[in-house]
């Protein structure tokens, strides 16, 4: 029912190519890892539980399961969009837009941590 998810990531600095580059290849392994199929954290990955539900069902289970875990594997960047594409087939290729997370809701996220 999916396509393998091509990412875009948008407004990074650029003069920093390394950082970005690591980025985008943590993410393309995540996006691209079944979840349950890494050794050392099996909680790595998409679960693909979304490809055997009705097409709109499925576009946002995928969408709050690569929120989720780009959170979680990923937390200098966020998701800004996720564009569908179908083919005649039906199989749908998300398009992921991912840009940088503001250094303050990182920040805050730390404080809240140390606050409890």
């Amino acid at each position: 029912m999916f396509g393998t998810p091509e990412t875009v990531i948008i407004g990074f600095d650029y003069l920093n190519a390394t950082e970005l580059e690591e980025m985008q290849r943590n993410l393309d392994l995540l996006y691209s890892t079944r979840a349950g199929t890494c050794p050392g954290d099996r909680n790595f990955g998409l679960e693909q539980t979304f490809e055997s539900c009705p097409t709109n069902v499925a576009r946002n289970l995928f969408a709050l399961e690569v929120i989720e875990k780009t959170e979680i594997y990923e937390d200098k960047a966020e998701i800004l969009n996720i564009e569908y594409t179908q083919a005649e087939d039906g199989n749908l290729t998300p398009k992921i837009i991912i840009g940088p997370k503001d250094p303050e809701d990182t920040e805050d996220a730390d404080t809240e941590e140390s606050e409890e």
